[in-house]
């Protein structure tokens, strides 16, 4: 199978791959590592004329010609004529820098690169609207996946960790941006949440030298940012660190807290976030989990307030994709296509590393611990590739994953529930890498191996909604028409009394 894949960069990831008078950008060191990957495993590595044209507007001197000599370092694409479609997603009249980031979307648009890897929001949300979101990596993203995709024995991966909030050790380095968000009141601020552990919650992601990764704080219950006299949760703070970029630790770390959420008995039936609307990377995070812009602070126009709606209202008319989006996870709709997916023991580590439970017998995983490697066993957003006939799951079905039993008889039971995205099967490898490679947790070798025989592989786009404690074993499936015998295949369930157990249960488990 051909595995080499080709990636275009613009000028950002140009410039932040070179030190410039002895100082590195902060993007340098992902940079660096999805550059050295690439040529480790001859993948191509591409710039674009239009990035030659935007380094030229660099306006000191000296930087613009080592930021040229940097272009000069990379084979170059031809240029083409922009598509209507293309343009379409700019301003019209465009300007220069419009006008350049056309250009580099229209190499992508056409099929001349497999991936686009930019820093720019502005051009990942324009691909994202051309169809083309799961192309259109950031060099995190880039340089994680293509270390799982060629894994080495890469370093243990992360669990979430709750704390009291009196707990948290505020030298840490992660604290820095806070202390200069809430300066002069950092002090008064950090006294206020340690003092109130009893009415907040905490979660931090180390690694193994124990320096925090990623951070949030949640205040149980505080006054509704928009109705008087309403009480909403606050997600007061949520961090990653910058060195974690492209390893789902959001999404990891986003997990943790809407599980605590959903199992918070008396909180309240909605979440909002404050966020500096200069952080568009943070905003694009949350509307992408179901939080929505819903006002300005009061007094401070550049924070703005995004609200997520936890306990869904009776009688939503959202489809099954947009009602997990909105409420979830978990949140599952009943009266969608509900799909049986037998998942063996070795991808269901790989996939759900944060699972409790692993079979019918009930063995439990020790709290926090993780066996993943990959960079997306953390995410919530993931992707399955298999070689089951289905020709499509169609978006918002609910998934049921049913993990065989390995080498333990009788262990076979469905474990995880998730909402299908989108689907796709196809005979072409390349298809199958570009639909999946930015969720994927499975490795070139492992592609390689499921379109060796030329068969169609079908892959899976979804979003992971919980797990079940208890799992729902075989005999307890058959007992109620869920399954005739243990499934082999992806199946789509169809009786009409299976179908409203599955869905009496999932209620229960919510």
């Amino acid at each position: 199978m051909q595995s080499g894949m080709t990636f275009l960069i613009d000028s950002n990831v140009v410039i932040a791959a070179e030190p410039f008078n002895g100082q590195l950008e902060s993007r340098h060191p992902v940079v660096s590592q999805f550059m050295r990957l690439a040529g480790e495993h001859d993948h191509k590595v591409y710039v674009h004329p239009a990035t030659r044209d935007d380094l030229l507007e660099t306006k000191d001197e000296r930087h613009r010609a080592q930021n040229l000599a940097a272009y000069e370092k990379y084979p170059a694409l031809e240029e083409i004529s922009v598509p209507l479609e293309v343009l379409a997603q700019f301003p019209s009249p465009p300007k220069p820098n419009d006008e350049r980031d056309a250009r580099i979307l229209a190499a992508l648009h056409i099929g001349a690169v497999h991936f686009l890897v930019t820093d720019d929001a502005r051009m990942r949300k324009r691909a994202s609207r051309l169809g083309h979101e799961l192309r259109t990596l950031t060099p995190g993203e880039a340089a994680s996946q293509l270390a799982a995709w060629h894994p080495k024995a890469p370093p243990p991966p992360p669990s979430v960790e709750e704390l009291k909030t009196y707990a948290l050790d505020v030298s840490q380095r992660i604290f820095d941006d806070l202390r200069a968000d809430y300066s002069p009141q950092f002090d008064d601020w950090m006294s206020t949440v340690r003092a109130e552990s009893a009415k907040r919650r905490a979660w931090v992601i180390r690694t193994s030298d124990g320096t925090y990764e990623a951070l949030a704080i949640v205040k149980m219950s505080d006054d509704h940012p928009l109705v008087v006299g309403a009480h909403a949760v606050k997600l007061s703070t949520f961090k990653v660190s910058d060195s974690a970029a492209g390893r789902r630790l959001g999404e990891l770390m986003l997990k943790a807290v809407l599980r605590w959420a959903a199992n918070e008995p008396g909180r309240p039936g909605e979440m909002f976030v404050e966020v500096d609307s200069k952080k568009t990377r943070m905003l694009d995070f949350l509307t992408d989990f179901g939080f929505n812009f819903v006002a300005t602070k009061p007094g401070k126009p550049d924070e703005h307030i995004y609200l997520k709606v936890l306990d869904p209202p009776a009688g939503s008319t959202l489809d099954g994709l947009a009602f997990h989006v909105a409420h979830g996870p978990p949140a599952i709709r009943t009266g969608q296509p509900i799909f049986i997916v037998p998942i063996t023991p070795e991808w269901y580590v790989d996939l759900f590393p944060d699972a409790t439970v692993m079979g019918a017998s009930g063995v439990a995983v020790l709290p926090g611990t993780y066996t993943s490697l990959k960079p997306h066993g953390n995410a919530i957003r993931k992707a399955y590739l298999c070689k089951s006939p289905t020709k499509e799951v169609p978006p918002g079905a609910t998934l049921l994953f049913y993990r065989s039993q390995g080498g333990k008889k009788g262990d076979g039971a469905v474990v995880a529930v998730g909402v299908a995205e989108r689907s796709r099967r196809s005979e072409d490898p390349i298809e199958t890498i570009e639909l999946s490679f930015k969720r994927t947790v499975y490795s070139a070798d492992d592609v390689a191996g499921l379109h060796e025989d030329g068969a169609p592989v079908l892959t899976i786009l979804f979003r992971h909604d919980r797990f079940l404690v208890p799992p729902w074993s075989l005999p307890e499936l058959r007992a109620n028409r869920v399954v005739k015998s243990w499934p082999q295949s992806i199946v789509r369930l169809r009786d009409k009394e299976g179908i409203a157990w599955v869905e009496a249960k999932l209620e229960e488990s919510h």
